[in-house]
């Protein structure tokens, strides 16, 4: 939409610092507009009665974003700094995340039984109303997608607040959209910052649900905003992911897993693996075949097809995640890298993969959210300790489990306190299948049948005198 001041939010590639081009700038009265449109085409029904129709719709949107793939993936990657593999598999996600909840958009329903007084009830699934979007830089189109997806298929109407750093790619996916059908009044969009157009947005009397992915602290506010009229909230926040390694596990395996996912999109990832825990007997070996193959990993230029980590999404953001690094009261050894990457040819905010070994238990690395490239390896004794270790942060996003024995990983994926526990492998998603945090890392779950009915209210019609 068209923001009504008529200024400009600019983009930036955190690659090299080149201005990428920019965006209507939304203020809080453009959300006001955006609001109302949603809401009046929510209450027209077209939409939200037709499930054909959103299942058709929500198909040609993922078909017209696979044959656009050549334009959204250098994008994604300018805009975000991630590697080239990394956004080829983003946008293949947000098509899978559209084609299974076209699925969906015919599913939504409810069922009947008799009473024991003889009336029949009836609950049925209605969809919620206006509902609010405000998503991360990270991987702008699939958490967009994650989200407004099941959420479209549901019937709501939304007015979506991507995040500042990363408006073009979003832009450019919603124009797909609405070339393959979409509603421009069904899906609205207002560039901004969060303290101005979210805060408009969560705190409109209009909006039933509020969906934001992000930092816990943020989901704190949008959770307090949203209680005041009393809002739906769907929250994915903040992780610190434990992967544990057992000595019984298939450890070259493990490591291979642990690597490849601690620095998935230079690790700001809310599930990147950030903690290593390794049982002590071999926790030497371990973690010298960590520091082999971060060592071996390669910083450089996002589009060529051999690096392994980009840039950091800004320069504020690679100064934060070094300072986890310099801290002066950080304990533990730094075994590779630790300073920012300087690539040539490129001037942009580029950090070295880094491995911190044997940080004191407590220590500020090991419990706070560090989103960026950096792993801690820490030892363990036993089941009981490593469950300790593993709990000992205020998030519960995701972790992983790595044993030969079954009746171990059946016990120690019970106990660890996270939304997703994966047992030999790691972050392996699926549009099937629930997932979202516990503690710090947030409220309700995304994905999955489960994922849709979240934006539905659930009637109860009772009927009476129909006893035989």
């Amino acid at each position: 939409m068209t923001a009504l001041a008529g200024d400009v939010l600019r983009s930036f590639d955190p690659s090299t610092g080149a201005e990428l081009g920019g965006v209507p700038l939304a203020s809080a009265a453009d959300v006001q507009r955006a609001v109302a449109r949603a809401h009046a085409a929510f209450e027209r029904g077209l939409w939200s009665r037709d499930a054909k129709l959103r299942a058709r719709v929500l198909l040609a949107w993922a078909d017209a974003l696979e044959a656009q793939a050549g334009e959204l993936v250098p994008l994604i990657v300018r805009e975000t700094g991630k590697i080239v593999r990394e956004a080829r598999a983003e946008v293949a996600g947000s098509v899978d995340a559209l084609r299974y909840n076209a699925g969906l958009a015919r599913y939504v329903g409810g069922r009947a039984g008799t009473l024991p007084d003889g009336s029949v009830a009836h609950l049925e699934r209605t969809p919620l109303g206006v509902t609010g979007f405000i998503t991360p830089w990270n991987w702008p189109l699939l958490l967009v997608l994650r989200d407004l997806a099941p959420a479209l298929a549901a019937g709501v109407t939304a007015v979506l607040k991507p995040a500042e750093q990363t408006p073009l790619v979003v832009q450019r996916m919603l124009d797909i959209g609405y070339g393959a059908g979409v509603p421009e009044d069904v899906v609205q969009v207002v560039h901004g910052v969060g303290p101005s157009v979210g805060a408009a947005l969560v705190r409109h009397p209009d909006v039933r649900a509020v969906a934001f992915t992000g930092s816990s602290a943020t989901g704190a506010i949008i959770a307090r905003d949203a209680a005041a009229t009393f809002k739906t909230v769907l929250l994915e926040l903040g992780g610190k992911a434990s992967n544990v390694l057992f000595a019984d596990a298939e450890l070259d395996r493990a490591v291979s897993a642990v690597v490849r996912n601690a620095f998935v999109t230079a690790g700001q990832m809310c599930m990147a693996c950030t903690r290593v825990l390794v049982e002590r007997s071999v926790y030497a070996d371990v973690l010298a075949a960590i520091v082999a193959r971060v060592r071996a990993l390669r910083v450089g230029d996002p589009f060529d097809e051999a690096t392994d980590l980009g840039a950091l999404i800004t320069e504020q953001h690679l100064a934060r995640v070094l300072g986890f690094v310099e801290d002066p009261q950080r304990t533990g050894t730094i075994e590779a890298g630790g300073k920012r990457a300087r690539p040539a040819g490129l001037s942009g905010t580029f950090m070295e993969a880094t491995v911190v070994a044997g940080p004191a238990r407590g220590a500020t690395i090991v419990r706070e959210e560090v989103f960026g490239p950096v792993v801690t390896v820490e030892p363990f004794e036993g089941d009981d300790d490593a469950i300790a270790l593993a709990n000992a942060t205020d998030y519960g996003l995701s972790a992983g489990v790595w044993t030969a024995d079954v009746r171990r990983a059946w016990r120690m994926a019970r106990a660890i306190r996270a939304g997703t526990v994966w047992v030999n492998g790691y972050n392996a998603s699926f549009a099937e299948m629930p997932s979202g945090g516990t503690k710090h890392s947030g409220l309700n779950r995304t994905r999955g049948v489960e994922g849709l009915e979240l934006f539905t209210e659930l009637k109860h019609i009772n009927w009476q005198g129909l006893e035989a």
